[in-house]
């Protein structure tokens, strides 16, 4: 289930790109929201809910399809690029954005801007409800 749409996503101020591959990127970055939020829009209905918590999570959503997009990446599987690669005699090295040991971590799918997003909106609650 997407929970935005194009003309949202691109309200939000995130990069232009072709809509055709919207949907796509939409559905995935909406379930990967989901997983962060525990469902919350899966039980409740995003349109009636207070503007605060539902304009921060859109803007998670817009946020997470846009480091997808810009990232090429849609998966976990995606986002594990080598950081150390050889062709014949030549080798190329890159420094770990994720570890400062320069062992290779694999990066998240969930984007840093979609997680700050959601700070402050209650999504990320992980307390038990009573």
């Amino acid at each position: 289930m997407a929970y935005l749409t194009y003309a949202e996503y691109i309200d939000f101020g995130c990069t232009d790109f072709a809509a055709d591959g919207f949907e796509k990127l939409a559905a995935k970055a909406s379930g990967f929201i989901d997983s962060q939020t525990r469902d919350f829009y899966q039980l409740n209905d995003l349109e009636t809910d207070i503007p605060y918590r539902r304009d921060k999570f859109k803007k998670a959503i817009a946020l997470q399809i846009e480091y997808m997009y810009l990232s090429g990446a849609s998966s976990s599987y995606e986002a594990n690029t080598p950081q150390t690669w050889s062709i014949g005699r030549t080798s190329v090295s890159e420094s770990s954005r994720y570890s400062n040991t320069g062992r290779n971590e694999a990066p998240s799918i969930i984007s840093d801007d979609a997680i700050l997003a959601l700070s402050g909106s209650g999504l990320l609650y992980r307390g038990v409800k009573g």
